[in-house]
């Protein structure tokens, strides 16, 4: 485990590059001028990247608090933009599939990047208090429940007449209960999860009581052996839909009620009322998803129309992880290569009076 001192020279010289590989990530998106929330990331990104470099070691936390300050929305300023910018995409006549495909693989891109530069910020401000750092070497995956549990329960209350009930139960090997891992991520999975089985079972509940006195229970089952630790988060809250289920892990669908989308425009058929801190942006799971894949696990939905929907995360024991990158670096590269060749094939043909030619 590095000191902060080992720390600062390490973030001065990798925060920098991975910035860099954002702006020129954002920098390639078309029509990038006609998105000012993406525009007015790019500059976040930017005015960070000068002032990491600047920065002496003295004053370089003030610089990372502040970094981490900006950084604080943006995967939801992001994730808005990107949804306008679709919007200008299909009113140019781009299909929504494309489009769709498109906005997701950037931003699952750009937010794998986001949780690397987290991870490393954070730690640095955090080894000043802890040992450790975020990093609790013996994680207690039914605590962190417990935690999102009582989170997600306060905020559901706002919103939920009748708040289902949330059980949590562990099954397995006691000796195999902890496991090394950074609890805020697994913190944020599970409060994910459980804020769209709270919705789904008190909505349906409200909507038909079926004879009940209250809704049914979200379970949370928490299994593991020597080699993982898996979660099942359970409800009956009415299922997906079999037609919806592809696109569950899209950042242009929501499964709070009001925000549907048409397969074949993109364009929204019911307006709701404003999204909240409990459902609406469509950024939950697809974030959840990246943040188990970034712990070197996975997440997996299970979902019976009419009945509820299983969500599994399943989590290595092992600390020998090696992080989770995005591959955009390569696609830049090879983005990159390619225009170069385009460049020596032009002034090739114009050398040999050719025709141009195209690839």
């Amino acid at each position: 485990m590095k000191t902060p001192d080992g720390l600062t020279s390490t973030l001065q010289e990798e925060l920098p590059i991975r910035l860099a590989n954002r702006i020129a990530h954002l920098d390639m998106l078309p029509d990038l001028k006609e998105a000012p929330e993406i525009c007015s990331v790019r500059d976040d990104f930017a005015q960070a990247f000068t002032e990491v470099r600047a920065a002496r070691p003295d004053e370089f936390p003030s610089v990372i608090r502040r970094f981490k300050k900006r950084n604080e929305h943006h995967a939801l300023r992001l994730t808005l933009g990107m949804k306008q910018w679709g919007d200008l995409q299909r009113r140019k006549g781009q299909p929504y599939d494309d489009t769709r495909a498109f906005i997701d693989n950037f931003l699952n891109r750009l937010f794998l990047s986001r949780i690397g530069m987290e991870t490393l910020t954070s730690q640095f401000l955090a080894l000043s208090r802890a040992p450790d750092g975020i990093v609790d070497l013996n994680c207690d995956p039914c605590q962190v429940c417990a935690s999102a549990a009582k989170q997600v329960t306060g905020v559901a209350s706002e919103y939920l007449r009748t708040v289902p009930r949330i059980e949590i139960s562990f099954h397995g090997n006691e000796r195999a209960r902890t496991l090394p891992l950074i609890p805020q991520y697994l913190l944020y999975i599970v409060a994910e999860l459980l804020k769209n089985s709270l919705r789904a079972v008190g909505e349906q509940f409200e909507a038909n009581p079926n004879g009940r006195t209250e809704p049914e229970p979200v379970q949370i089952r928490v299994a593991s052996d020597e080699s993982q630790v898996a979660l099942l988060v359970m409800d009956r809250g009415g299922g997906i839909p079999f037609q919806r289920q592809p696109h569950v892990w899209s950042y242009m669908y929501s499964t709070a009620r009001g925000n549907q989308v048409c397969e074949a425009t993109g364009r929204v058929l019911q307006e709701g009322s404003a999204p909240t801190s409990f459902s609406g942006y469509g950024v939950g799971l697809p974030l959840s998803r990246l943040y188990a894949e970034y712990l070197g696990g996975s997440l997996h939905l299970m979902s019976m129309p009419n009945f509820g929907t299983h969500a599994y995360v399943f989590l290595q024991q092992s600390s020998d992880r090696a992080e989770a990158l995005p591959t955009y670096v390569n696609w830049l590269r090879k983005r990159r290569l390619r225009e170069d060749i385009l460049k020596y094939v032009a002034c090739l043909n114009l050398l040999l009076g050719m025709s141009p030619v195209v690839l």
